[in-house]
């Protein structure tokens, strides 16, 4: 199981002024992780440099895919996120509301004024040093050897799925969450119907780097029905999102009750002290030497991609709060190369394409 634990110290409460402060002298926009160890990463080039930017731009091996399996090959582009900065300040346009109080739309309308470098470097930092105070410093620092250690696992167990191994179904399920889960089980299953086997290769990881860092605080229901919103029985997800007011500025979204008063500012801050429970979500690109292919009956190949590619995996924390020193949380796959995320985006664009028809 792909479990991270994590304990925490007392911390001091935040002064606001001391996080705006640090926030403007200690602004980055991305951080490169290099492999901790020749064991972890046993193919990582011995000479590479943390910072080195990751290539984008491969060969395309593969014969044809024909939309077979939701898998990138290596010559396609990546897909668009819904919580891209540059695409969308909001997690989805018909859920959240930015101007949940006066205060909260002026801070949100100031940081639309940012260019988006800037916007960038901000919801970098504002989002790591959340994150630190909910899940400790050495769960961040850790985040990018996790997810290069957990790939060839979840390679390993999805081509296991793809045998009808019931073990490696179980394991996805502990991996996975469930919205990813019910995904790929659903893809796997068409597979199998045509005789189709997927083998997944995972050969050697040889850069990673934290790409996007986005909190949420508030209720886990809240947040669970927006996770749910890309799946097909979304009647349950979508009743209970209209029983909460969503605030999101920078990458962090706080999530309230509708009658209940709320403050974007005072959830912030309160996250950042380590003083509210925050649920973190991590993309780490990865650099992976791998192979895909779907092997059909007799073994015949319908698709082999054997090549270097980027592969983005997203990672999400249980919710954890810094100032619980006795509670743990736990690291779960929630979105590969952006499938959910990209379809989420895809179907909020359509309803408001369709809310300009009327």
């Amino acid at each position: 199981m792909f479990a991270v634990r994590g304990y925490y110290r007392q911390r001091q409460p935040l002064n606001p002024t001391m996080l705006t402060r640090q926030l403007a002298k200690n602004c980055v926009c991305v951080e490169h992780c290099a492999a901790s160890s020749a064991g972890t990463h046993a193919q990582t080039h011995t000479g590479a440099h943390a910072e080195a930017e990751i290539r984008r731009d491969f060969g395309y091996p593969a014969k044809y895919h024909a939309g077979s399996f939701p898998w990138l090959l290596s010559a396609e582009r990546q897909r668009t996120p819904m919580e891209d900065l540059e695409t969308s300040a909001l997690l989805h346009a018909e859920d959240i509301q930015q101007d949940a109080g006066a205060g909260d739309g002026t801070v949100s309308a100031a940081t639309q004024l940012l260019p988006l470098a800037a916007r960038r470097q901000l919801a970098y930092s504002l989002n790591m040093r959340i994150a630190r105070a909910a899940l400790g410093t050495s769960a961040m620092d850790g985040v990018c050897d996790g997810a290069a250690a957990v790939l060839p696992h979840v390679a390993r167990l999805l081509s296991g799925a793809s045998r009808g191994d019931a073990e490696a179904t179980d394991e996805l399920a502990r991996v996975f969450t469930p919205p990813l889960l019910a995904r790929y089980m659903g893809d796997l299953g068409g597979l199998r119907r045509d005789h189709v086997q997927l083998a997944l290769d995972v050969r050697g990881i040889l850069g990673a780097r934290i790409r996007q860092l986005r909190t949420h605080a508030g209720p886990e229901a809240a947040f669970d029905a927006l996770d749910g919103a890309a799946q097909v029985s979304s009647l349950r997800a979508g009743l209970t999102r209209q029983r909460y007011r969503y605030t999101s500025v920078l990458g962090f979204t706080h999530a309230a009750p509708n009658q209940a008063p709320s403050s974007w500012s005072a959830a912030m801050v309160a996250a950042a002290g380590g003083q509210a429970p925050v649920r973190v979500r991590v993309d780490v690109e990865l650099m992976v030497r791998m192979r895909y292919r779907l092997i059909g009956r007799h073994g015949t190949t319908i698709v082999d991609d054997d090549a270097t590619r980027n592969l983005v995996l997203t990672l999400m924390s249980s919710p954890a709060a810094g100032s619980d020193g006795s509670a743990g949380f736990e690291w779960r796959v929630a979105d590969i190369d952006y499938l959910l995320s990209s379809e989420r985006r895809i179907e909020s664009e359509f309803v408001e394409a369709k809310v300009a028809d009327v």
